[in-house]
């Protein structure tokens, strides 16, 4: 019986996909764990995998098309089965069927001056191999997304330079499609502003934890890796939530759940918008091995090849606004996370110690919280943790 191939759910906020290639013709046989099609979807770009040995035998829905999570996407023919074993072919759902059909990969239009660059993340691994600079190719693909192809033929010579802008009554100086990465923010902003949400603000005196920052230099430097004030407070994040499970918790439907691991995500910024690959079992990992991790994270992000795994299973996130000189802000919920905070900028301030003034670091801090799954006082209790492990970081240095 022929097997279908199912477009899956790469974690919780994922509702829809877009086929951008398929990377296997019908007819071609195919071991169990190929990669079959890649998608774009609200979660990560990734390849669905053969779930079987056999051949392709049909490919339902052709690329460019957006369609809802479980769609069947084409049929796996099992050896020995042929054409005639295809059940009757049913068109597809769209996932917006009001949206107009993407435009055919057969005709490669001009991309417009200044219109954002959409590249596939196996066109992006290549273009940086064979020294392609991708603002300089025309896209073939789904809604001018440029392929493998593309950078192939670009890289033989075959591109050609954008075309000048159409005419407008008001100069459009770019034009930015809330599709891919930036639709999905579009839409998850959306569905938090939503939240009936509160956000607590406080500062701390952290210059003990700046201290040890001091200290993991050395200790680090063998790993070649400069501790930042953000790995601190990751390692402090996850120590408070493993004393604290309610924090550590989705708000599904009508149900608070609960998890045994702290999954923490980390938001890295890009050009084209805000992703948050997550840190597995954080609580479970020294200071070193989360620093580590958070600057793989932020490189993969950057290269466009973070896997699902990396991007799915977050429990808790942080954002991270410091480095913008930005003192206290009110972080928008990562449903259906029930919590998220903010770090704000490290400035020296006059204190009083011991009846004398002294400089001393200060840190800020924003907690949001989903006020249907969590209160203001225990709240407030799990950033006084957070505050508590900041002050004494003695455990840092074990």
């Amino acid at each position: 019986m022929p097997v279908d191939i199912i477009l899956p759910q790469w974690g919780m906020g994922m509702n829809d996909g877009t086929v951008i290639k398929w990377l296997k013709s019908v007819g071609d046989p195919v071991k169990k764990g190929d990669q079959l099609v890649e998608i774009e979807s609200s979660k990560v770009n990734a390849e669905v995998e053969a779930t079987a040995d056999g051949t392709l035998g049909r490919v339902n829905v052709e690329e460019g098309r957006t369609v809802n999570v479980g769609t069947v996407l084409g049929l796996l023919l099992a050896e020995g089965e042929t054409e005639a074993d295809l059940p009757d072919e049913a068109a597809a759902p769209a996932a917006n069927p009001s949206a107009p059909a993407a435009a055919s990969s057969a005709a490669a239009p001009a991309r417009p001056a200044g219109k954002k660059v959409v590249v596939t993340p196996r066109a992006r691994r290549l273009a940086q191999q064979l020294g392609v600079d991708v603002e300089t190719v025309n896209g073939t693909g789904p809604s001018g997304r440029i392929t493998e192809d593309d950078v192939k033929a670009a890289a033989e010579g075959g591109s050609s330079q954008p075309a000048a802008a159409p005419p407008s009554t008001i100069p459009v100086k770019e034009t930015i499609q809330l599709t891919g990465i930036r639709g999905t923010i579009a839409r998850r902003m959306s569905e938090s502003a939503a939240i009936p949400s509160v956000t607590l603000n406080t500062h701390a005196d952290v210059t003990p934890a700046i201290e040890a920052q001091k200290e993991l230099l050395k200790a680090w430097r063998s790993e070649r890796i400069r501790p930042q004030y953000q790995d601190l407070v990751l390692a402090a994040v996850s120590r408070a939530l493993a004393d604290t499970p309610q924090a550590n918790a989705h708000l599904v439907g009508d149900e608070i759940r609960i998890f045994e691991q702290v999954n923490l995500g980390v938001a890295v910024a890009l050009p084209e918008g805000l992703v948050v690959p997550v840190i597995h079992d954080a609580d479970k990992k020294s200071p070193l091995e989360i620093a580590k991790e958070v600057r793989e994270l932020a490189r993969d992000a950057k290269a466009g090849s973070l896997s699902v795994d990396q991007m799915t299973g977050s429990t808790f996130s942080i954002t991270n606004l410091g480095a913008y000189d930005i003192e206290a802000f009110d972080p928008l919920l990562n449903p259906p996370e029930i919590g998220i905070l903010g770090l704000g900028r490290v400035e020296e301030r006059p204190a009083v110690v011991d009846g004398g003034f002294e400089a001393r670091s200060i840190g800020h801090l924003s907690l949001t919280f989903d006020h249907r799954a969590w209160d203001g006082a225990p709240a407030a209790e799990f950033l006084k943790k957070i505050v508590a492990h900041l002050k004494d970081p003695g455990w840092m240095l074990g």
